[in-house]
């Protein structure tokens, strides 16, 4: 029986999970980086990169998600407001209007999006999310959609979320016209086969072997070429396969890369990744409102292709760092309406925002 165990723990190993979640968040804040500075023309050749970059970290923050979310099925509505919808919305909402206040002291620069502080866009926020924090509102969605299908047939459901799924990532096909709503049509189906599958999942990861990676590493940068290079991105399904493919790459590489001592900071990245996503979006545009007078110089322009790698590098160690600081301020990342909890679970959910 012990050695049953024992095969059981390892064959369900998850210590690639915070490693997938570092590279996710990295990728997150690079993207972010390139969006922020591309209105001042400051972004290089990176735009191009940061489609690519699209196609990665989302769907594997919200299949990550999905593997710790299955025991909400058992649970009644009176439970799954109190103990999972009442903290997401509490975040959604708490941040949301963080960012409000912040961009009411810091010029929003952004030309091609409306005003944080529009009052029109703050009034419809619980229903139309037009900020970055829409990851928070999503996973409110999904947890609510799971739970509310839970009695349909998984292959019903699987086939439901991967129909929408074709047709919101296919352009031209289902435009929501909003952040939130296009990406919970586009992901919920990863959220939705983590929740039903993740013993398997974890299985699958323990066995991965480098060719493996490498075949799926080959697969994606293929795919890549296809829908960049080769603008292939109106065939129906191809994005979502690259989304696919790329959440199973994650995967694999990052089962094979944890074992790698000098990685060890991407462990630490995916334990904050929450914080870290939480907080990077105001370092941004906070360099942004302070290089914006400087966009025209010289020596800015020319450093167009290394400047987002640059910014990406220093937002991603300061949100650490803040969100380090910031911790002991439980009620930034952890609802204070629930229940008290136990004195590991409370340094978890500080930790991790008991999301992800």
């Amino acid at each position: 029986m012990y050695i049953s165990l024992v095969n059981e723990i390892r064959a369900e190993n998850r210590e690639w999970i915070n490693f997938a979640k570092g590279a996710a968040i990295i990728l997150v804040v690079l993207y972010h980086s390139s969006l922020f500075l591309s209105d001042f023309g400051l972004a290089g050749s990176t735009p191009r990169l940061r489609l690519l970059l699209s196609y990665f970290p989302m769907p594997v923050f919200f299949f990550i998600a999905g593997l710790t979310a299955r025991r909400m099925l058992t649970w009644n509505l009176k439970d799954l407001w109190r103990r999972r919808l009442l903290t997401l919305l509490y975040l959604y909402l708490l941040w949301s209007v963080i960012r409000v206040v912040f961009y009411l002291v810091v010029p929003h620069l952004r030309g091609t999006e409306r005003s944080p502080t529009d009052l029109f866009n703050i009034v419809l926020l619980p229903v139309w999310p037009t900020s970055s924090y829409w990851f928070i509102w999503a996973l409110a969605v999904f947890t609510l959609l799971a739970w509310l299908l839970r009695k349909v047939p998984v292959t019903v459901q699987l086939g439901l979320a991967g129909a929408v799924a074709v047709l919101s990532t296919t352009p031209g096909a289902l435009d929501l016209d909003n952040v939130g709503w296009d990406r919970v049509a586009a992901n919920f189906i990863f959220f939705i086969i983590a929740v039903y599958f993740p013993h398997t999942v974890y299985r699958l990861a323990a066995r991965v072997r480098a060719w493996h990676a490498v075949v799926l590493v080959v697969v994606y940068v293929g795919l890549a070429v296809a829908l960049v290079l080769l603008h292939l991105s109106r065939i129906p399904g191809l994005i979502l396969l690259e989304s696919a493919v790329a959440v199973a790459m994650g995967v694999a590489l990052a089962t094979l890369l944890v074992r790698v001592k000098w990685l060890n900071f991407m462990n630490t990245l995916g334990q904050y990744s929450f914080q870290i996503y939480l907080l990077h979006l105001f370092l941004v545009a906070s360099a942004l409102a302070l290089l914006a007078p400087f966009s025209e110089s010289f020596w800015l322009q020319r450093a167009g292709n290394a400047l987002p790698f640059l910014l990406a590098a220093i937002v991603l160690v300061a949100s650490l760092y803040l969100a380090k600081l910031l911790r002991r301020f439980s009620f930034l990342w952890v609802s204070p309406f629930r229940k008290r909890q136990t004195k590991a679970g409370s340094r978890r959910a500080h930790q991790n925002g008991d999301l992800l």
